[in-house]
């Protein structure tokens, strides 16, 4: 077999088990092998580098390694800089996921949604069914397992309606199935980037899709429990302690912008800062980071650092964006899936810190990278 399938199979695996890092880290590592070894035999030769996308990534290493080097302890910084290395997923998938590896994506995906998914409702039904016991599946935490169903679900949709794969169909299943693991969830950013990947999606594929949107109030009213649409009013109330709890996280980040700009408090040092920060009527003398991915990367890493990031964004937006008119079949269905999934977890990260959630992560990079291999193919 080419190395640059094996390649291609590792990758795949990896992003499939993203959700299990001690799986995912050793496949991703294989695929990266495989693809050095496949590069070097020329199986990889003439392939593109997703220029776009590589001077925000560039720009964003620097500003974290001078975030590193200005920060307030460089000794906790330095030992956060080899997770940089997840940015290489990006090339990796766009010279790897071709046609083939996006159909064993989508069937892999199918299958790791609906397991996760059934775990969760089990968990539902055995005393995982409120704020202080939320589902999780096998995963550490809630707001992950959300984010990554969030993923899986706008990819399963979009594959299944706009693909040509046999029994595409299927994915509606493990699709409806995340769909009540989201909302049985009780995790509000994810509900918002559902709304924005959905919409998404119907701008990519019909305004038929909007019909969604009514079906959705029409099953929270009628079919979910109460608690679903308490939490789901929550989110309008500025006094519920978890609201207030976020307003006091962007005054303390805010403050910590100002006094370091450029560079931020250093990476991994916002845990260890914010009871400086803090406001004194904040609910949690203590956090684990910001709760919103603008705010915690210009908080840690620096100005310069997030502006990388919004750059990011930029770029693949309007690039998949502006090339979907000219794709058909599986291709314009892969971009889709993409544009969409990625516009749903970044909009979630308004309101939860998910970029750099190494489960979340994993799968974007895949995905992005993904729908540059198949924007390319029909370059």
């Amino acid at each position: 077999m080419r190395k640059a399938a094996w390649a291609s199979g590792f990758l795949v695996a990896g992003a499939v088990f993203s959700s299990r890092l001690g799986l995912a880290n050793p496949l991703f590592l294989a695929s990266a092998l495989a693809a050095w070894w496949a590069l070097r035999r020329g199986e990889l030769s003439g392939k593109r580098w997703i220029w776009p996308l590589l001077g925000p990534i560039a720009v964003f290493w620097g500003a974290s390694v001078l975030s590193a080097l200005f920060s307030l302890d460089p000794t906790t910084s330095w030992r956060q800089l080899p997770r940089l290395l997840v940015f290489l997923l990006i090339p990796l998938a766009a010279n790897l996921m071709d046609e083939r590896a996006w159909g064993l994506l989508a069937w892999g995906l199918a299958g790791m949604a609906g397991v996760l998914s059934l775990w969760g409702l089990w968990q539902y039904g055995h005393g995982y069914d409120s704020l202080t016991m939320r589902i999780r599946g096998p995963l550490s935490h809630y707001m992950t397992y959300a984010g990554w169903l969030l993923l899986a679900f706008c990819v399963l949709l979009a594959l299944a309606l706009l693909s040509h794969f046999r029994g595409r169909f299927f994915f509606l299943v493990p699709a409806g199935l995340a769909l009540v693991a989201l909302f049985l969830s009780y995790t509000r950013n994810v509900w918002v980037g559902l709304g924005v990947g959905v919409l998404v999606l119907a701008a990519c594929w019909r305004r038929r899709l909007l019909w969604l949107y009514p079906l959705l109030a029409l099953a929270v009213l009628l079919v979910f429990p109460e608690s679903v649409r308490d939490r789901l009013w929550s989110m309008l109330d500025l006094r519920q302690p978890a609201n207030f709890d976020r307003l006091c996280m962007v005054y303390s980040g805010l403050q910590m912008v100002r006094d370091y700009p450029l560079t931020g408090v250093g990476l991994d040092m916002v845990p260890k800062l914010y009871p400086l920060y803090r406001r004194d009527d904040a609910p949690r003398y203590r956090v684990p980071h910001l709760h919103n991915n603008l705010l915690q990367i210009a908080a840690e890493r620096g100005l310069v650092a997030l502006a990388a990031y919004l750059w990011l964004l930029a770029a693949f937006f309007s690039q998949t964006w502006r090339r979907l008119p000219q794709l058909t079949g599986v291709p314009r269905a892969a971009v889709a899936a993409a544009l969409s999934a990625v516009a749903a977890i970044s909009t979630a990260g308004l309101f939860e810190y998910n970029f750099w959630d190494a489960e979340i992560q994993y799968l974007t990079f895949v995905l992005m990278g993904g729908a540059y291999a198949q924007m390319e193919a029909r370059g």
